[in-house]
């Protein structure tokens, strides 16, 4: 097992009081740990879990799409989001599903309200935020923004620097994105820093997420990564990279690049009925491990790569793309 990853790990007894304790106690906890070092050390953070949240501008937005449902999107961003939240990170999770999300479900919270209620004036933002384990920031709703175009420009400047707000708050923004390749999912994820596309092995879902891959492939500053779930071996998991990769460069004349994979683990559905990230109720498995190699991909990538020449910030540039799209 790679050093990396053992460093991550929570044993179960601290697991369970990680998920109960108040931010106090969690940092106390990860003090007595090793098990996020690694993580710390890329973050630069002296204390992991909950953080105090300055504005700043370095705000990282990771856009998680996929072609098709049933492929392990939505929990994958939960228990991402807690990875890095064990890294010392600040993280919102944002749910952009048009249709239904379940980002709350998945970890105990039920949100009745969601930032279609901010858009019409009956909640603002902070009271929308639901507080989720080891402090993120869960938002729902996000796909209300596209009703901005149809509001005036007073509520739009309100709605706009609530949201810029919570970007400067945050160290990354996950968003969850609905499935396919819908035109106002898309601007969500091409206005993204980076973009993770979930697929699994399965025919039918390798051929959907090529078809997203297709549709998001004329953006010339988008690098796009795929993460292979449900992958039964590591060779298959790389086959089915192998596989989009060449498709990709083959046609639409694109590179691609592979952020991970995470196997089959049953302990990934228990966590689903539990409504209990895996990451926390069992940090020893298998897709624990995968999504804590990813974390440490993601920061390690974010730390080295070349900074882009940012001159907006993630919702100006967002809002830019929906008003242009409603006109």
């Amino acid at each position: 097992m790679a050093p990396a990853v053992n460093e991550f790990k929570l044993n179960h007894a601290e697991k369970k009081s990680a998920v109960r304790s108040t931010a106090g106690q969690i940092q106390a906890l990860a003090s007595r740990g090793d098990q996020a070092k690694v993580l710390r050390g890329l973050m630069e953070k002296k204390q992991p879990g909950i953080i105090e949240k300055v504005k700043t501008s370095n705000c990282h937005t990771i856009a998680i799409c996929s072609g098709k449902g049933g492929v392990g999107k939505s929990i994958t961003s939960l228990n991402l989001a807690l990875a890095l939240a064990q890294s010392g990170a600040s993280v919102c999770l944002m749910d952009v599903n048009l249709a239904l999300g379940n980002i709350d479900l998945l970890c105990r919270l039920n949100g009745y309200w969601n930032l279609s209620h901010v858009v019409s004036g009956a909640r603002s933002l902070k009271e929308i935020q639901l507080q989720g384990p080891l402090g993120i920031n869960v938002v729902t709703g996000a796909s209300g923004l596209t009703d901005l175009a149809d509001c005036s420009e007073a509520v739009r400047k309100d709605v706009l620097g609530q949201m810029q707000e919570l970007e400067a708050t945050h160290d990354y923004l996950i968003l969850d994105n609905g499935t396919g390749i819908h035109r106002s999912i898309r601007q969500f994820v091409i206005s993204a820093d980076d973009v993770l596309i979930v697929t699994t092995p399965e025919p039918t879902a390798i051929a959907d997420a090529y078809a997203t891959i297709k549709s998001l492939s004329s953006i010339e500053s988008l690098e796009i990564q795929t993460l292979i779930n449900q992958c039964t071996s590591a060779e298959q998991a790389e086959n089915v990279f192998l596989q989009l990769k060449k498709t990709t460069e083959l046609f639409l004349h694109a590179g691609l690049s592979q952020a991970g994979q995470i196997p089959h683990d049953m302990n990934v559905v228990q966590s689903v009925y539990d409504r209990e990230p895996f990451v926390l109720s069992n940090p020893n498995c298998p897709a624990s491990e995968a999504i804590f190699r990813l974390a440490h991909h993601l920061i390690h990538q974010n730390k080295t790569k070349e900074p882009k020449n940012k001159q907006e910030s993630y919702f100006p540039r967002l809002w830019k793309r929906l008003l242009r799209e409603a006109v």
